[in-house]
């Protein structure tokens, strides 16, 4: 893995919180080697990195290593700091600190684009390593000798290389990379599943960042609109049917019209997984049922978050974050409908696995 030319760190920026209640610079690292984490809570590839976090921490901590994530928030509930302190604990993060990067600021200031990214930074404040997106252990493991002036030949701070093949190959595919870091399965793909060629894509309903809105009559943003959705639905293209108010980041429900039960339609193709990130418009539980082809899902369709009773499988939602509402035991395609139950249901994007 090649080292970057030598750039100097910028300093943190506007990060008025951190999880340690301290505060935090740069230039009080000099002498460490340091590795920027990017992440927020939302992003499935910055969940499905924290174990390699974890591994690198623990390989390298009394080397020299410190691990600084750098909480930079993609949805407004994200930067509440009680959401990212349970999202810290929720998903088993241990980072030495992190900061609350509620407005981006030190995101924009080591010019990233997207979640997640990685950066490591030489013992006298340089940054000299950067890794953009999902990454495995060995993406970093090279730089991380290199910076911390170890032998990369030492048999005990190599990983195991198997069929005479370095696992550095930088043509490795996502799912190639998302196989290898997941061999000792954990709770996080355990309960979201991994990336796989082919699965259906991620889905924002919010109308700054919709791809894929497959209604035919016009919606008036942050406005409700009554949606009819048609006989026939297309692959991996989100539906609406009755009154909804179309936000910036999602959609929010209505039960007005007494006519038509609000509802989203999402035909995948496909997945073995169905993770949701949804939310409420209050502090109390939201509530929805769910239906796969028409149906209440089985005992074997159920996800992680999932519930069932005599009456519907539903979902209920007592904080803002990813939930895991559909499991199947291989990628399947399937039509799923999203029925709230309460007027405070608050959606956002689809996700899969």
């Amino acid at each position: 893995m090649n080292i970057i030319p030598a750039v100097l760190a910028p300093e943190f920026k506007d990060i008025k919180n951190w999880n340690d209640n301290a505060m935090h610079s740069i230039k009080d690292l000099k002498g460490k080697v340091v590795l920027l984490d990017f992440w927020t809570y939302t992003c499935i590839f910055c969940l499905r990195t924290i174990p390699t976090i974890k591994k690198i921490k623990e390989k390298y901590a009394d080397k020299g290593l410190v691990v600084f994530g750098i909480h930079s928030a993609e949805y407004e509930f994200a930067k509440n700091i009680a959401n990212i302190g349970r999202a810290l604990k929720e998903f088993g993060v241990d980072e030495d600190v992190t900061g609350y990067d509620n407005n981006n600021k030190t995101w924009e200031a080591y010019g990233n684009s997207y979640w997640p990214k990685h950066i490591l930074i030489d013992r006298d404040g340089f940054v000299r390593y950067e890794h953009p997106g999902y990454g495995t252990f060995d993406d970093f493991e090279e730089a991380l000798t290199d910076l911390l002036d170890l032998p990369f030949s030492d048999p005990e701070l190599l990983q195991d290389k198997k069929d005479g093949k370095s696992e550095l190959d930088n043509d490795l595919t996502q799912n190639d990379k998302e196989q290898q870091n997941n061999k000792e399965q954990n709770e996080v793909t355990k309960i979201y599943g991994m990336h796989f060629d082919g699965m259906a894509p991620e889905i924002c309903v919010g109308y700054s960042r919709i791809r894929r809105f497959g209604n035919n009559q016009k919606a008036k943003i942050n406005e409700y609109n009554v949606f009819t959705e048609p006989q026939t639905v297309m692959d991996n293209t989100v539906y609406l049917r009755g009154k909804w108010r179309w936000d910036k980041e999602g959609i929010v429900a209505s039960f007005d019209n007494k006519e038509i039960h609000p509802a989203i339609i999402f035909k995948y193709n496909m997945a073995s997984n169905v993770n949701v990130i949804v939310g409420s418009t209050d502090d109390k539980p939201a509530i929805a049922d769910m239906k796969l082809d028409g149906k209440y899902l089985t005992d074997k369709q159920i996800g992680y978050h999932g519930k069932k009773d005599s009456r519907s499988s539903f979902f209920e939602i007592t904080w803002p974050h990813m939930m895991n509402i559909v499991k199947t035991p291989s990628p399947e395609i399937h039509t799923l409908e999203i029925l709230p139950k309460t007027d405070n249901f608050y959606f956002y994007t689809f996700v899969f696995g």
